[in-house]
């Protein structure tokens, strides 16, 4: 059975990874992509085949019609792929010295500052080719918690990293 995968992104490296990701399993799930126009088209089959026979009647092509549209039912999907969220908590001496912290973790796991909310502050990082969402609530203790959200296994292996680098620093956990 195909399936019509639409992907809006925003940024040239979000488009970056949807292209890479695509092509590492080209072959296998036999993906090609689309020239022309793709559309989506909401109604019953008789307003597709309304639309279906005056587009033919507009539009000549230059290969062979059956070479040249394809059309599909399309069944609208919820892929069952969960987002992994993980928190970790750290007692850390000071407030400054968290905030040190998150700046040496950025620093080193090559995370970009995204924004500041009222709840804390928001990164992206991108891990073995796959995007995480970090974010440090506001420091109003000297606890540290880490926020890390993501989907398939770059979660657990960041949060392994992050651990690893407080412990380096000396933090207690």
């Amino acid at each position: 059975m195909p399936y019509l995968l639409i992907i809006n992104y925003s940024t040239d490296t979000e488009g970056n990874i949807v292209d890479y990701t695509i092509e590492r399993r080209r072959e296998r799930l036999k993906t090609r992509e689309q020239r022309g126009f793709t559309a989506i088209q909401q109604g019953g089959k008789e307003d597709f085949e309304t639309f279906f026979e005056d587009f033919l009647w507009r539009v000549e092509l230059k290969d062979n019609i059956e070479d040249g549209i394809e059309a599909y039912v399309v069944e609208n999907m919820e892929p069952e792929v969960e987002k992994k969220v993980r928190i970790l908590t750290f007692n850390i001496s000071s407030r400054e010295y968290a905030e040190r912290v998150i700046q040496s973790l950025t620093a080193k796991i090559n995370a970009t500052y995204e924004f500041t909310s009222s709840v804390g502050k928001t990164y992206t990082a991108y891990i073995k080719k796959r995007q995480t969402r970090i974010e440090f609530p506001q420091l109003r203790t000297a606890d540290l918690f880490i926020s890390i959200e993501g989907y398939g296994d770059v979660v657990d292996f960041l949060t392994q990293k992050i651990e690893n680098e407080i412990g380096h620093l000396g933090v207690v956990e």
